[in-house]
């Protein structure tokens, strides 16, 4: 549980320094928008493999340390994660 609070915590991060990029014109736009890729990517990805792990082949060892609880608040912070990524992505294009 602990490794995908901790991916959490560095995609809103790294969220939260592409938004700065942004805001400021840090860099640009292609590179941002690189970036904000790569980030959703990473949350997409970790909520497919753990959607996998723990919904579809709901192994016992994963059963045994998430309850259902925690599980829905992980999906529902990787889909909040998703969703500002593309939100950002949506500011980069106009």
């Amino acid at each position: 549980m602990e490794v995908y609070e901790s991916i959490i915590v560095k995609v809103i991060v790294m969220l939260d320094e592409v938004e700065y990029d942004i805001i400021y014109n840090q860099k640009d736009k292609d590179l941002i928008y690189e970036d904000l890729s790569n980030i959703i990517k990473i949350a997409i990805d970790t909520k497919d493999f753990f959607k996998h792990i723990y919904y579809d082949q709901k192994q016992k060892i994963v059963l045994e340390e998430i309850k259902s609880d925690e599980a829905n608040r992980i999906f529902e912070e990787l889909t909040e994660c998703i969703a500002r990524g593309a939100f950002l992505k949506s500011i980069l294009l106009k």
